[in-house]
């Protein structure tokens, strides 16, 4: 019986499965491994030398909730731009429509630039893969000049 569980489109899946559950795990201070450590750590010295309870504090944003932020912020100062721009140029006379369309032009430059970062990627795996190739027929290549001679 030949059953394949990952296959490209599940590997990559996996693959970003995972490094999401690192990035989860292993975030600074709002990690949960860190701050599963963190209170063992907190029972252990306040058991051993008996002191008050550590006072609370609300952690402050993680990395991702960072970058989703920056990315609004991004996106939203890209909005702004075209707003302008085509308030002052086509749309003088009606910005609600000015407002609209640079709203809709925002939005489609956004995926437009998300499409030729995912052909980057794609067309940069095919490089890498032929990179590797190269490396590795050196390598034996190498390997069989050097150990006959």
């Amino acid at each position: 019986m030949d059953v394949k569980f990952l296959t490209p489109k599940r590997e990559g899946t996996f693959i970003f499965s995972m490094l999401f559950c690192f990035l989860l795990l292993f975030n600074s201070q709002n990690g949960i491994l860190f701050n599963h450590l963190s209170l063992a750590q907190e029972k252990v010295a306040g058991s051993a030398l008996q002191q008050e309870k550590p006072e609370e504090f609300l952690p402050g944003p993680g990395f991702l909730e960072k970058a989703a932020n920056f990315l609004y912020l991004l996106y939203d100062y890209i909005k702004r731009a075209v707003i302008f721009l085509l308030e002052k140029t086509i749309f003088q006379q009606n910005p609600k429509l000015a407002t609209f369309y640079g709203e809709v032009a925002t939005f489609l430059a956004s995926l437009t630039a998300i499409y030729l970062l995912l052909l980057l990627i794609s067309s940069a795996k095919k490089v890498i893969g032929v990179v590797l190739l190269l490396g590795w027929a050196l390598f034996f290549v190498a390997i069989i000049f050097r150990g006959g001679g």
